[in-house]
This record gives structure tokens, sequence and C-alpha cells, in this order.
């Protein structure tokens, strides 16, 4: 069977991926590109092996090239070939709501995705841990730290969420260890939130103001505002202008002003 446009874009409109690849791909190995690239403007389909078949792999390889281009439909995309069996699309989906910020469901795939022993299973453990983080999750406690911790395997970036949760237990110099190994390792937001944390600790004004101005090497417009606060209750008011000016340009404009006691 050769491919079928109409049925492909029926399928399509209809949010119905799979059918829609087997239209649109036919029987005989061809594959009707421009079909796919009218319905999916500027996509790269040079990644796709269309050659293997109307599978839930291909789906997703196609999601995956769709996903710079539409997240939602690639989102879709995902959750219909991780349901057909893809696990690379398990880890994809459960990867794609955490970023979204769907806890929730993030949750839920990603839990399939680790028990199917799919994709980076320490990246995969640090986003669950991260998804209770940002839900607020006051129940999964020690889960969410052992997940986190796992995510340091991968990459040093669990280790704000990780620097958040022990903050709400009191446990503030472990977050200052992880915090300060996530500034070392560039990860964007650590220096930001280790120089809130040690801005409020006697006699770190000078470590605070070094956090701070690692988050501006960054590109944190934040960092330089919340250093110009600090700044200005210290009665540095000069310099808290000059860093206040900086912020702004970096795209702070939050008004100076001291923070209440």
């Amino acid at each position: 069977m050769k491919p079928d446009r109409h049925a492909a874009e029926d399928a399509f409109v209809a949010g119905q991926y799979m059918d829609f690849l087997r239209a649109v791909c036919g029987r005989d190995g061809a594959c009707d590109r421009a079909t796919i690239s009218r319905l999916i403007p500027t996509v790269d389909l040079d990644s796709v092996d269309f050659e293997a078949g109307a599978t839930p792999s291909t789906l997703f390889e196609l999601a995956a090239a769709v996903w710079g281009v539409d997240e939602r439909l690639a989102i879709s995309m995902f959750r219909e070939a991780a349901d057909g069996g893809s696990s690379a699309a398990l880890a994809a989906l459960g990867e794609s709501l955490s970023w979204m910020g769907h806890n929730e469901e993030a949750e839920v795939w990603l839990r399939k995705a680790i028990a199917a022993e799919a994709g980076n299973p320490a990246r995969l453990a640090g986003l669950l841990g991260e998804s209770f983080v940002s839900a607020g999750k006051s129940t999964d406690l020690h889960e969410a730290e052992d997940l986190l911790k796992k995510g340091l395997e991968d990459s040093e970036e669990f280790g704000v969420p990780l620097a958040h949760l022990l903050l709400r237990q009191g446990r503030t110099a472990e977050a200052r260890e992880f915090l300060a190994r996530a500034v070392a390792a560039d990860v964007y937001g650590a220096a930001l939130l280790l120089g809130n944390l040690l801005a409020e600790e006697p006699g770190e004004l000078d470590a605070a103001e070094a956090a701070y101005w690692a988050g501006i090497s960054s590109g944190d417009g934040h960092s330089a505002h919340n250093l110009a606060v600090m700044l200005l209750e210290n009665g540095e008011t000069e310099r808290a202008h000059e860093l206040h000016e900086l912020a702004k340009r970096m795209g702070d404009s939050t008004p100076l002003e001291a923070s209440p006691d």
C-alpha cells in the first residue's frame, strides 16, 4: 500500500499519530515527506529512519525532530509512542513534562521509564526528585532526596532542587555545600540561591557578594538586583545604585528597596 495523503491528514488532525505515520509511510518503504513537512512546517526529518516503517520507535524519532518546532505536538507524539512500547519515548516524555512543569504527569511517566530501565537512570531519578520538589510535596522528602542525589551522578544541576529541599528542612550547611558545587559547575540559578543563603548568614557578606558576582557572570540579572539590595542594606549606597543599573540592563527592573525586616 502506498502513502495515503488524505488518510494521513485526517489522522494528524485527529491526533492519531501512529495512524498518521502508517498512512504517510505506506507499506512499501516509501514515505511522503512532503505531506509531513506541509503539516509540520520547518521540521528537519533527516534524523528519522522512515525505512523502519510505522513503528513506535519511528514515531519517537519523529517526535524528537518535532520538538524543536512544536513542543506540545512532540509531547503528544511521545505519549503515543510510549503507549506503543517505545522505551526511549517513555524517558523523553517524562523529561519533557518535567521541563514544562507538569509535575504530576511527569511523575507517572518518569516512574514508568525508571521501571523500564529506559534512558539515563541517574538523570531520570534526578528529574523525578525535582518534580517532587517543584510540586511542593511534603510526604516524599526522603525519596526526593535519594532521587536527587542519584541525579547528581549525571549532572550538578540537581544540586539546586536538592538545596531547596534541604533548606526546607533547615539543613543549611548541607544546602550550601551542594550549591557551591553547582556554582563551580556553572549551573544557572545556583549562584543566586547561594548568594541569598549567604546574605542571611553573619559574617558571610563577602562570600555572598562573590556568589552574586558568579551569577552576574552567568547572565543572571536577579543576582545583580539582589546584590544591589544587600549593598543598600549595608550602607553601600553608591555601589548599590551601580548594581541596580546593571540589573536593569540585564533585564531585572525591580525597584531598589531594602528588604523588610
